[in-house]
């Protein structure tokens, strides 16, 4: 008697339209989650600032704002402050181009009590950026009269030294935090003058640096 053999039936597969849309779709999901979930260059400036305003209250147990999500606080390095400074004197009486920059650190009392003050400001005055000079070199220098760091400084400080308005102080920078305002290039206010002599607060010093 013969024996029955039994006999798988081969399926071809056949990679219909349909999967190839739903492996597609799948695919972008993923992508699209992805990339959302990388914060932006934006987001993590924000944080940053943002953690360090929060962390000074915690340790003084103070209660300085924040910066909202719109904000116009850009930190600078000493390089980009001088492209900025060359770039803004290129305006005219005209066409006058300003430039301002807060020299401080954020985990300087005043800086982190009046950056969102600052940042207002700016805003309602329609100033698109406000650039944040790091004071990390000075501050970290424990030796502030070692020769080799005041000529490093010196240097540093001739940048922000190229061009100043008759009358106006020159920008120390042993002297922090500082707001400063250029235009075309020029150095015309230095908060540093008027706060040493007690002429004006710093709610005060905002308003003058934002109206000229």
């Amino acid at each position: 008697m013969a024996r029955t053999t039994g006999r798988r039936n081969k399926t071809k597969f056949i990679l219909r339209k349909e999967l190839i849309i739903l492996v597609f779709v799948l695919v972008a999901m993923i992508v699209t989650t992805i990339c959302l979930s990388i914060p932006s260059e934006s987001d993590r400036r924000l944080e940053e600032i943002n953690t360090a305003i929060t962390d000074y209250n915690s340790a003084n147990s103070t209660s300085y704002s924040t910066l909202e999500k719109e904000n116009v606080i850009r930190k600078a390095s000493l390089k980009q402050v001088e492209g900025h400074l060359k770039s803004s004197a290129n305006g005219s009486e005209e066409h006058p181009v300003y430039l301002y920059i807060l020299y401080g650190s954020l985990t300087n009392a005043t800086v982190c009590q009046y950056l969102s003050a600052i940042d207002t400001e700016a805003r309602n005055r329609e100033v698109k950026t406000v650039y944040l000079y790091d004071s990390a070199k000075v501050d970290n220098q424990e030796d502030k009269e070692d020769a080799s760091f005041l000529a490093e400084l010196e240097n540093d400080e001739a940048i922000f030294n190229a061009d100043i308005l008759e009358g106006v102080q020159e920008v120390d920078l042993l002297k922090t935090p500082a707001l400063l305002v250029y235009k075309n290039g020029e150095l015309i206010f230095n908060s540093v003058e008027i706060e040493e002599d007690g002429s004006y607060n710093w709610t005060q010093i905002i308003n003058k640096a934002f109206s000229l």
